[in-house]
């Protein structure tokens, strides 16, 4: 049975995409809790972070790494944040929270998703993308 992630990343749903290589996706998040909210999803079906392979973990970390930069440079960050998980869709994914205010905490945070319409995924979506573009060289996520 598929998960929601590869419905998505087969296009049999709709989703607003920053990035994708052989190995793995980033989308936007539909219910984002803070403006610019990011998942990193690796192509495998896989439940547990733990269970990929060496070559997809460090792969998405590094995609995830690279994508946070250019939220900070979209969002003017404090910091991006980033959270592992797999439990209620079980396919591993990385969020990324684009935090704006150091006195914000993540777990308040993360408990106020708010869908966010098609077009403000698009928009936000395309910002990102090409900030993230511009800022590095793309043999850095091969």
């Amino acid at each position: 049975m598929s998960t929601i992630f590869t419905k998505i990343i087969n296009r049999e749903i709709r989703g607003s995409f920053v990035y994708e290589d052989e190995t793995c996706v980033v989308l936007m998040d539909k219910f984002p809790a803070v403006p610019g909210q990011v998942i990193v999803v690796p192509r495998e079906e896989v439940a547990y972070a733990f269970d990929l392979s060496d070559e997809t973990y460090l792969h998405i970390c590094m995609v995830a790494k690279l994508v946070a930069n250019a939220l900070d440079s979209v969002y003017q960050t404090q910091r991006t944040c980033m959270v592992i998980e797999g439990f209620e869709v079980p396919h591993v994914h990385l969020k990324l929270y684009p935090m704006t205010a150091h006195d914000e905490p993540l777990g308040a945070v993360m408990s106020q998703p708010k869908e966010a319409s098609d077009t403000e995924l698009d928009e936000a979506a395309a910002r990102i993308k090409q900030t993230f573009e511009e800022q590095i060289d793309m043999s850095d996520v091969e």
